[in-house]
C-alpha cells in the first residue's frame, strides 16, 4: 500500500530523526566521560592508602587523612521536590558545608557544637564519623557504574529509536506514535532492570548494556508484530486467523 506523506509529515520526521542526536551526544558523555572517570575515582579511592601523620603535604593528595570538625549548623528537609541535606563544619581557619545523599544515620543526629571525625581524600571531605557512627558524603566515590552505564545505554537506544521511527514518519508510514510509545516504555524497563540486578550482585557496569541491548530489540521486535497483526486484523506471516467475534462476510 502506498502512504503519501504530507509536508508536515515530511517537517515532523526530519525533525523527529534530528533530534536524536541530542540523546547520541548524550549517550557519548556517559560511555566516553563520565563512566571511565567515576570507575577511575573509585578505584583511586579504594587504594588510597592513609597519609603519614603530620605531614602538611597530605592536604590535597591521593592518601586519606582524619581532621576533627565542628558542627555550625545542619540541614535536614525531606521532601518529595526539594530535598536537602547538608551540614556547615568547621575547623581552624576553614569553613565549609558538606552535602549528603540522606538524612541517615549520622546527620540527622547532629546538632550545632557536636564534634566530629571527617575523613578527607583529595580535599574534600567524604565520610563523617561521630561515637562509631559513620555516614558516607555527597563526595564519597560509589561503585554505581552500573546506572550510568544503564542512563547511557538507554539513551543511545532512544537515539537509534528516535532516528528510525523520524524516518517511518517521513516516509508516511502509519502507526508511528503507535510503535513509538510502548517501544520507549519497554527499553527503559530493559535498561533499568538490568541496570539493578547488576548493582545488587557487585557485576560490572558492562554487563548492563549486555543485557539490556539484546532485551531492547527483543521487546521492539515483540511490538512490532503485535502492532502489525492488530493493524491486519489478526493475520499473521502464516496465514489467516479467526477474530472471534468478528462478524461473518456474506458473499
Amino acid at each position: 500500500m502506498n502512504h503519501r506523506p504530507t509536508a508536515w509529515t515530511r517537517v515532523g520526521g526530519a525533525l523527529l530523526a534530528a533530534a536524536a542526536l541530542a540523546p547520541a551526544t548524550a549517550a557519548w558523555y556517559l560511555f566516553t566521560d563520565k563512566v571511565p572517570h567515576d570507575a577511575g575515582r573509585y578505584r583511586a579511592y579504594t587504594a588510597a592508602a592513609v597519609c603519614p601523620a603530620g605531614d602538611p603535604r597530605a592536604v590535597g593528595t591521593e592518601c586519606v587523612r582524619t581532621a576533627p570538625f565542628t558542627v555550625s549548623d545542619t540541614v535536614v528537609r525531606d521532601q518529595v521536590r526539594n530535598s536537602q541535606f547538608r551540614a556547615t563544619l568547621t575547623a581552624p581557619r576553614w569553613t565549609g558545608k558538606v552535602l549528603f545523599g540522606d538524612p541517615g544515620p549520622l546527620l540527622e543526629e547532629l546538632k550545632p557544637g557536636d564534634q566530629v571525625d571527617g575523613t578527607v581524600w583529595r580535599g574534600r571531605i567524604v565520610r563523617l564519623e561521630r561515637a562509631g557512627v559513620a555516614q558516607a558524603t555527597a563526595d564519597e566515590p560509589r561503585d554505581e557504574m552500573q546506572f550510568t552505564a544503564a542512563m547511557g545505554t538507554f539513551t543511545a537506544l532512544v537515539a537509534v529509536l528516535a532516528g528510525l521511527l523520524g524516518a517511518r514518519l517521513f516516509t508516511g508510514r502509519p502507526g508511528t506514535l503507535a510503535l513509538g510509545r510502548p517501544i520507549f516504555l519497554w527499553t527503559l524497563l530493559a535498561c533499568g532492570a538490568p541496570a539493578v540486578l547488576a548493582f545488587t550482585a557487585g557485576l560490572p557496569w558492562w554487563t548492563v548494556p549486555i543485557a539490556a541491548v539484546p532485551a531492547s530489540l527483543l521487546a521492539a521486535e515483540g511490538v512490532r508484530r503485535r502492532y502489525l497483526r492488530r493493524s491486519t486484523g489478526g493475520t499473521t506471516p502464516g496465514g489467516p486467523q479467526e477474530v472471534v467475534g468478528a462478524p461473518a462476510r456474506l458473499s
